[in-house]
């Protein structure tokens, strides 16, 4: 494909993915429970739409990686699925430090554990991801000990995958469930994919994101969600009724993840390793403390440019 019209598929993608953007901004707005859960179901069934943009087609992972490339010199961001290149995200600072907060508290949280950004995942054939956070456990380095690295042709294997959308979609964040979940040599151990859409500030100077934790589960019921294009309404939890407890503060019980840790080494040998905490802790209000700064950062620089520009 000739260069020039690579560069417009890249661009028009970009446009596209600003004017979704807008379409779902929340509205700031209060309803009787009755009209409002009327309106979270159609707004859940809008939202779950994975608004796919395809860029090319018939493409091979060779020349995926190629294309890899040169995506990041239009600063979008794409995956290969069953041969279709799609543009689902642009960077931002809110995405890359959710992604960093994220990795650092996990990272912190146990010796034991690699965690890394952007791994490059073949989930199934002729389809790859670039996940933002990827966690695997490890055996440290102990002084006196031979450090010995990867056998040759080991892949990584990680246990939990973080994904953050900016201006990526529900329901694209949602699809990436199944794949996660399926049984190709580097995703066979996953045992925690976590989801973080983060939508645009609100006039009154607050941040909200959405959160969905996936987690494997033998009842077929949690099967049919991650198989489902749509996300059903009892997945979702927090502000979305009237009554419901807004995040005002850190460690609101209502806004806890606790992830389990021996989901966290599964397959590791010797199992979770002695001292480990009973769960890994994510507090949401620290999460949405970061997205509120870079939002606002972000605003804030915004008008000073206007401001000066136009002086």
């Amino acid at each position: 494909m000739p260069r020039n019209i690579l560069d417009e598929k890249f661009k028009l993608a970009i446009n596209t993915l600003l004017k979704f953007n807008e379409q779902d901004i929340i509205k700031e707005n209060t309803m009787e429970e009755d009209t409002a859960k009327k309106k979270s179901k159609k707004s859940i069934e809008e939202y779950t739409k994975s608004r796919e943009i395809v860029v090319l087609s018939g493409i091979l992972l060779e020349k995926f990686h190629k294309l890899h490339t040169e995506a990041r010199k239009f600063k979008v961001y794409i995956r290969l699925v069953k041969g279709e290149v799609i543009v689902y995200e642009i960077p931002s600072p809110a995405h890359t430090f959710v992604a960093g907060y994220l990795i650092r508290l996990i990272g912190a949280w146990s010796n034991y554990l690699d965690v890394g950004p952007e791994l490059d995942m073949t989930v199934s054939h002729n389809t790859e991801y670039i996940s933002d956070v990827i966690v695997e456990p490890r055996q440290p380095w102990q002084p006196g000990q031979q450090q010995l690295g990867p056998g040759p042709g080991r892949v990584p294997q990680p246990r939990m995958i973080v994904e953050v959308g900016r201006y990526e979609s529900i329901g694209s964040l949602h699809s990436l469930s199944r794949e996660y979940f399926s049984t190709t040599t580097q995703t066979g151990l996953i045992q925690v994919y976590l989801s973080i859409k983060i939508f645009s500030h609100w006039s009154d100077g607050t941040a909200a994101m959405n959160v969905m934790l996936y987690l494997p589960s033998p009842q077929q019921e949690s099967i049919a969600i991650i198989e489902s294009t749509r996300i059903r309404n009892f997945r979702i939890t927090g502000f979305l009724r009237h009554g419901d407890i807004v995040c005002t503060n850190p460690r609101m019980p209502n806004y806890q993840i606790n992830i389990p840790s021996n989901l966290l080494f599964n397959g590791f040998p010797g199992g979770m390793p002695q001292g480990t905490p009973n769960n890994l802790n994510i507090d949401l209000w620290e999460v949405q403390q970061q997205i509120l700064y870079r939002l606002m950062s972000v605003a804030f620089m915004l008008c000073c440019y206007i401001i000066t520009d136009n002086s």
